[in-house]
């Protein structure tokens, strides 16, 4: 029975191996198809994947074998990382804008805020600053309001992620992407003349400085009062691949002037000026009454009188110290008490900036900046043909957009066709201010 058992068993074992290697070469069939696939599949993705030129893999593979740690650094950077970011990485892509409505904040920093990249003609703006004055316009001539050009991802991810990108190429010293650090901020009255500083600042040399014009992102991180945001912010739109781009400067929208304290405690050793302009003629080119638009019941439509349906308690403020009410003002009083403010916010700051910061008047801006402001206070050289292109761009006015028309200096014009409550106002709100202002002028 034994030995039948062994016979049996011998059977049972010669056709179970049969049957077992029948299936067994079937799997490895099936496995080894698998696999081809899969090996097919991931070399077609890189090759058709926007990292291909200079892709992150081979900046990797160029590491020294000594450089293991730095290698695993950026090993986990990559892994991290979709394919669709690499223009990103690469100083390619921009930060048009961001999404703060989800915003939380954390000890460390925030969460829920989203980022929008997209590729930006910056050349179509350092070529002909007046042709696109604001960074929105930039966005539109790009492309970048369609969603199809423009790549969305989580704001605290991809500067976290991006800095320690950076970071491992610094080491290598292989590669030309790096954030610049801010030169400067500009902040304003409004109307005032500062996209024609911004306009300078970008003439003065387009290779060299980069200069972002009210752009929502600075915009939207200086309201949040997110310290690690505002930094994220200003890192990401300060990566550039240009070599010869140096100087990063943000000329932030009149609104923020409020914010002044926020930036300086987020970046207190970079300055800064206020740009302001006598009040009448300030006051006039925001309600020339032969431009000035007005609704159905009587107001007055301008970005001065924006916020009265919803006054900010600083503005309350100011107008309970002249002894009247916000109910009661009329709009140009309205008007001149929203100059005020943003006045008083810079007058706040300037008194003690260390030297930090500096009031800029209107009047004969564009020999303040090249005499004083670019080289003394923001510390950028500017030679002959510098001042020159300067010159050049302040002959067209600042927001041109594509017509090229001519500048026309019209201080006297304003002043002259100013009608009573225009004048009234700017001597009940923003006189003293004005003066005050003078003090800290260049």
């Amino acid at each position: 029975m034994k030995s039948s058992g062994r016979n049996m068993d011998g059977i049972g074992r010669r056709r179970g191996q049969s049957a077992t290697k029948n299936i067994s070469i079937s799997i490895l069939v099936a496995v080894g198809a698998f696999v081809l696939v899969s090996t097919l599949l991931y070399v077609l993705t890189m090759n058709l994947s926007p990292m291909e030129d200079n892709d992150l893999a081979s900046e990797e593979d160029a590491l020294p074998a000594s450089s293991g740690s730095l290698r695993n650094v950026q090993n986990k950077i990559l892994e991290d990382f979709p394919s669709i970011w690499g223009e990103i990485m690469r100083g390619e892509s921009h930060l048009v804008e961001i999404d703060v409505n989800g915003i939380r904040t954390k000890k460390d920093g925030y969460n829920g805020v989203m980022a929008v990249f997209c590729k930006l003609d910056w050349d179509a703006y350092k070529n002909d600053p007046p042709s696109l004055p604001m960074f929105r316009f930039l966005v539109s001539r790009s492309g970048c309001d369609e969603r199809k050009n423009q790549v969305v991802v989580d704001m605290a991810i991809i500067a976290e992620k991006t800095k320690a990108y950076d970071k491992s190429l610094q080491l290598k010293h292989e590669s030309d992407v790096r954030s610049m650090n801010p030169t400067g901020f500009v902040f304003h009255e409004s109307r005032v003349g500062s996209t024609l500083v911004a306009n300078s600042l970008t003439a003065m040399n387009p290779d060299k400085n980069r200069v972002y014009s009210e752009s929502n992102p600075i915009n939207s991180a200086l309201k949040s009062d997110n310290p690690q945001l505002f930094r994220d912010v200003v890192y990401l739109m300060g990566r550039t691949n240009r070599v010869e781009e140096e100087n990063l400067f943000f000329k932030v929208s009149s609104i923020g002037s409020k914010q002044i304290s926020f930036m300086r405690e987020t970046f207190p050793d970079t300055p800064w000026i206020f740009v302001y302009r006598d009040p009448v003629q300030t006051m006039m080119s925001h309600l020339d009454p032969a431009k000035v638009a007005v609704n159905k019941n009587g107001r007055i439509m301008a970005v001065c009188t924006r916020a009265r349906h919803d006054p900010p308690q600083d503005l309350y403020d100011l107008v309970k110290q002249q002894g009247r009410r916000i109910a009661d003002l009329s709009d140009q009083e309205f008007c001149a008490a929203h100059l005020a403010s943003l006045c008083e916010s810079a007058l706040r700051e300037l008194s003690n900036s260390n030297n930090h910061g500096r009031a800029v008047e209107y009047d004969g801006v564009v020999d303040k900046l090249l005499d004083d402001i670019i080289p003394n206070h923001f510390g950028v050289a500017i030679d002959y043909e510098a001042r020159q292109r300067v010159l050049k761009v302040s002959k067209t006015y600042s927001k041109a957009k594509n017509h090229g028309v001519d500048w026309v200096e019209d201080s006297e014009k304003k002043v002259a066709h100013s009608t009573p409550e225009i004048r009234g106002a700017s001597e009940l709100f923003l006189s003293k201010s004005y003066s005050d202002l003078k003090k800290y002028s260049a």
